[in-house]
């Protein structure tokens, strides 16, 4: 569920911590795949990058809306 602004989150091992608002799900899907990948390792309330040096918490949607399985009319443009 997607709700009116999106606040997604990115730590590093190296100490890197940035957070942003997005008020459209396109915009903070391409901040977390900036970040971290397209296709990330999910758990439970994070995604971390493939490599394991990032991580992606969010609120206001959820890490399925924000990495979307390929070829889902939801992935970002």
């Amino acid at each position: 569920m997607i709700e009116e602004s999106i606040l997604v989150r990115y730590r590093s091992i190296d100490g890197c911590d940035i957070e942003q608002t997005f008020h459209a799900l396109p915009d903070a899907q391409r901040f977390a795949h900036h970040w971290i990948g397209e296709h990330p390792e999910i758990g439970r309330s994070y995604a971390v990058s493939g490599d394991g040096v990032g991580k992606i918490e969010a609120w206001g949607a959820s890490l399925a809306d924000l990495f979307p399985a390929p070829g889902s009319k939801e992935q970002a443009s």
